[in-house]
């Protein structure tokens, strides 16, 4: 059932200029888990009707980002939501690391996002509320995020995908505010392997149903290693992905030209926009 007063607001907003013709949304709610005001941007598709049921794609910024920032001019996401009749959604998941900290109890995002925030879109819009009809991507923090989440709760989503992701949190520990969630490496090493995407592969192969995975990484990228390194584990436990190697850098030039095709990748493994069954 959905919430008629969350409803009633998206469309009072769709109802205004602009607004309307792109089916783009800016919304703000009270996290209970994190305790204050969390925003975040909603794309629908062009003919969006509570008569129909929608594919969700989660998209998952980097570190030091927001919520707005796959919403570029030329990142095309409009278009790739019309064309796929797919609902978009960026959250704000500051530099968390899309983790709940032991150390930093202000910062439980991976909770944030599987017990509040997917409930809330499910609950609001008018999704396909299984996992059939659920992905998640992201770059950088994002795209370690993503399959985080995946590798957590395989069940959630059917779909994800991740464009420079940072794979091995190990490496740089110093940087993009990870000691501040994950601690000292040095006093808390187990932590930081157990959140390090590369050593999680063994959880998608146990899994009782496995997620379609696709990432890729620029050849000049940072990241370029340790996203060779995930492929092959996930080739030595046979766990099907599709894994692509492009010239690049760890830049947003490189991302946004790799959207479309992480869009597509969705689209075609999530169930497709359906009537609303009786």
């Amino acid at each position: 059932m959905k919430k008629p007063l969350l409803i009633f607001l998206v469309l009072l907003l769709l109802c205004f200029g602009a607004v309307a013709e792109q089916r783009y949304l800016t919304m703000t709610h009270r996290s209970e888990i994190l305790g204050k005001d969390k925003n975040f941007a909603v794309i629908l598709p062009e003919n969006y009707t509570e008569e129909m049921e929608y594919p969700v794609l989660y998209l998952l910024h980097g570190a030091g980002g927001g919520y707005l920032d796959w919403h570029k001019p030329n990142g095309k996401l409009y278009e790739l939501s019309r064309q796929y009749e797919m609902i978009i959604v960026t959250p704000d998941l500051e530099s968390s690391w899309v983790a709940d900290s032991h150390i930093k109890k202000e910062s439980q995002y991976e909770s944030y996002m599987i017990k509040e925030f997917i409930p809330l879109i499910d609950e609001t819009f008018s999704t396909i509320d299984s996992y059939r009809g659920r992905g998640v991507a992201g770059l950088s923090m994002g795209g370690h995020g993503a399959l985080y989440l995946v590798s957590k709760y395989p069940d959630i989503f059917n779909v994800v995908s991740s464009t420079s992701g940072v794979l091995d949190i190990r490496m740089v520990p110093n940087t993009a505010g990870k000691k501040d969630v994950f601690g000292d490496p040095k006093k808390y090493p187990e932590v930081w392997d157990n959140h390090s995407v590369v050593n999680l592969a063994e959880e998608i192969k146990n899994a009782r149903r496995r997620p379609r995975i696709m990432f890729d990484v620029g050849l000049s990228d940072y990241v370029y290693d340790t996203n060779l390194a995930y492929h092959q584990e996930l080739k030595r436990l046979n766990i099907d992905h599709i894994f692509k190697v492009y010239p690049g850098t760890h830049a947003w030039g490189y991302w946004l030209a790799r959207l479309p095709e992480h869009l597509e990748f969705h689209a075609s493994n999530l169930r497709r926009a359906q009537i609303v069954s009786e």
